[in-house]
């Protein structure tokens, strides 16, 4: 359906539709290069989509505004909101707009590292790009990598290699079948900010993902689990102790390996069995962390 299509349905009174699940992401390697001088850092990851989604619903009619309604409360549904923030670019950016209500069933937590934010982001555009067809590829990428690194990725990859700011996606296989445990203590947070300058402050020798990426192509966890690294994790979980308990409980629980994600404090364990990683989630929910029982995102 074109655009003009759609819009002259939207004119006549006609309500469009639409929901897209929003799944979360873990960062298998996450390694940050020196700050740039416009302050931004250059980073090289490998990013894997999982099962723990948020769902988003978009009703397009005629008239005017964006309207949030999010499942958490705590959730800002105005111009902070990257859905919001989503909508209206791709409008503005579409030279037209109509009244949009969203409605936001958040799982994934906020400020975590799982890029709840940047997932629901894109599957707004994902939304709006199949409703309108309003911008070519090149500009919808340009849109969202103006909301966040996480975006472009979100938008176009299940599994990927990202590079640059985050928008330079390369290809790369993901994790084989296994079982996943991701875990976050409510009463631990990190500030993607604060964890950058931390990093600024420290000296290192740089690591690249090509091992990792190598290990992925084998289809073995057991290659994989080796490689598993993240610049963030020495400095945040050295400052978080819920987060470093949840990855200790993780290995004590059968985890072949245990992971922080993005900036954190969310941990990812990986399991071969259903049974350990249920395990591990009882042990974790014990700690009083959430904790959900995922799979990779195919």
């Amino acid at each position: 359906m074109g655009t003009e299509s759609v819009r002259g349905k939207i004119e006549r009174g006609e309500a469009i539709h639409a929901s897209v699940l929003c799944p979360a992401k873990i960062n298998l390697f996450l390694e940050v290069s020196a700050r740039r001088e416009d302050g931004y850092h250059e980073i090289d990851s490998i990013m894997q989509k999982v099962s723990l989604c948020d769902r988003l619903e978009m009703t397009f009619t005629k008239g005017e505004g964006i309207v949030i309604t999010a499942s958490d409360k705590t959730l800002p549904t105005g111009e902070k909101n990257l859905v919001y923030a989503a909508v209206a670019g791709y409008f503005e950016r579409a030279g037209f707009s109509c009244r949009t209500e969203i409605t936001l069933d958040k799982r994934i937590p906020i400020s975590a590292g799982l890029a709840g934010g940047s997932t629901d982001a894109a599957g707004a555009l994902g939304i709006l790009d199949k409703t309108f067809h309003a911008l070519d590829r090149e500009a919808l990428a340009s849109l969202a990598l103006s909301l966040g690194a996480d975006v472009p990725f979100c938008l176009f990859r299940s599994q990927a290699r990202c590079q640059g700011l985050g928008e330079v996606l390369s290809p790369c296989r993901g994790l084989p079948h296994c079982y996943l445990v991701i875990a976050k203590h409510r009463r631990e947070s990190v500030s993607t900010k604060d964890a950058y300058r931390r990093i600024d402050s420290e000296a290192y020798d740089v690591k690249s993902s090509d091992t990792i990426a190598a290990a992925l192509g084998t289809g073995e966890l057991c290659q994989v689990i080796p490689q598993l690294f993240n610049r963030f994790e020495g400095i945040v979980l050295s400052e978080k102790p819920i987060a470093a308990k949840i990855k200790e409980t993780m290995l004590e629980n059968g985890a072949q390996g245990a992971m922080m994600s993005g900036s954190g404090p969310s941990v990812f364990g990986i399991f071969d069995s259903e049974e350990k990683a249920l395990q591990a989630k009882s042990a974790l929910r014990g700690l009083g962390a959430f904790a959900f029982v995922a799979h990779p995102w195919r």
